[in-house]
């Protein structure tokens, strides 16, 4: 769980590793996170969440507040605990696909603000849409805090408690993998929801990796709006094959819409931006081909394309500790792992390690560039 020492304050890479990091820290539990982080990293442990969720009535949702000093900065990261893979109440949470109905934000994914600390539902609108009261202020019980309001609340105390330094400004970055990354990009809609404003000027960055879809079009306009006029960055984070950001699916049915710009890296650890527009229109692409044969022979050659892949990541595990350094060395579990997705490489392409290894070999360029704060 060591940090690379070849990434350095000032690489444009540090805070998308380090943030990739925490992502995978936060599955481990509150003793060892607190251990790595104040021993290992030499940073501070700020809180550990263990937080309820009120319809499946126990605490399911996990988070830590980590923080960083320098000279210059002083950067809180928010980390958020993505699905784990034996954990039945995380499966409950990411398939409860119904629409949570707000008012002038849109619709959004129902497990997942649940997870974040949605109450209890029961009103409908004409179309059978379920409307969700996420009041801005709650009654809180300390036997089952939820998750959005006390982190919320901490990180209002965290800004009140540092008004008096003139020299640095806190500054907040959101970060999470798998179920992890939907309630990273969540949280400041609801920032947005309850005009937080001074919090939302002091969030930097979103950093989510193999993040599922969270809500509707509308949704992502409102984002996209709420993202450009508090200069926050976004990046969405994709590797290989992973099959968690395709859903849920974006089809006539469920109408889940990604937004925004995207980092698509490859088994080689290639990383580009992908629009969009870009988005759509392979998608597009993809249905006009289903139509006719030549199109069902590309989809076929995809799919093989994918399993050689998923070979060659296998080779991959044993050699590149060798060729990149041991900091990069695979145990024999993620190598077996490596060997189920020949069959499944949308799978084993959603494991922590290889978004690990995409941040740190990534090309500077892809986190210098954001279109929210570039125009």
């Amino acid at each position: 769980m060591e940090l690379n020492k070849d990434i350095k304050h000032g690489d444009a890479r540090y805070y998308p590793a380090l943030s990739m990091m925490a992502s995978k820290l936060v599955y481990e539990n509150e003793h060892v996170i607190q251990t790595i982080v104040s021993r290992l990293w030499k940073m501070e442990h700020v809180k550990f969440y263990d937080c309820y969720n009120d319809y499946q009535k126990k605490r399911t949702t996990e988070a830590f507040i980590m923080r960083e000093e320098t000279e210059e900065d002083d950067k809180i990261i928010v980390a958020f605990r993505g699905t784990s893979p034996f954990d039945a109440d995380d499966w409950s949470t990411d398939f409860d696909y119904s629409w949570c109905n707000i008012h002038g934000m849109g619709k959004t994914h129902m497990g997942f603000m649940v997870a974040l600390g949605l109450k209890r539902y029961n009103n409908y609108d004409d179309n059978e849409n379920i409307n969700c009261d996420f009041p801005k202020q709650i009654e809180q019980d300390p036997e089952r805090p939820l998750a959005y309001y006390v982190i919320r609340d901490k990180l209002k105390e965290i800004m009140a408690n540092n008004n008096n330094n003139k020299n640095k400004r806190v500054k907040f970055i959101m970060t999470g993998h798998s179920l992890g990354g939907a309630l990273a990009i969540l949280f400041p809609a609801l920032l947005a929801l309850h005009g937080e404003v001074d919090l939302l000027n002091n969030l930097e960055v979103v950093y989510t990796f193999g993040q599922p879809r969270v809500g509707n079009e509308q949704f992502g306009q409102f984002m996209k709006i709420i993202l450009r006029e508090h200069k926050i960055k976004y990046y969405r984070i994709v590797y290989g094959y992973d099959i968690v950001p395709t859903v849920p699916l974006d089809n006539t049915f469920m109408t889940f819409k990604h937004f925004g710009t995207s980092i698509h890296f490859n088994a080689l650890y290639r990383g580009k931006i992908v629009e969009e527009e870009q988005q759509k229109a392979v998608k597009k692409g993809v249905k006009k081909y289903l139509k006719n044969l030549r199109g069902i022979v590309m989809i076929t050659m995809e799919c093989i394309l994918a399993r050689l892949t998923a070979l060659l990541e296998f080779i991959r595990g044993f050699i590149i500790g060798f060729i990149a350094g041991p900091y990069y060395r695979e145990g024999w579990l993620l190598i077996c792992f490596r060997s189920f997705g020949i069959l499944f490489p949308g799978v084993v392409n959603h494991n922590p390690q290889d978004y690990v290894n995409a941040t740190t070999f990534a090309s500077p360029d892809l986190f210098e560039y954001h279109p929210a704060t570039n125009t």
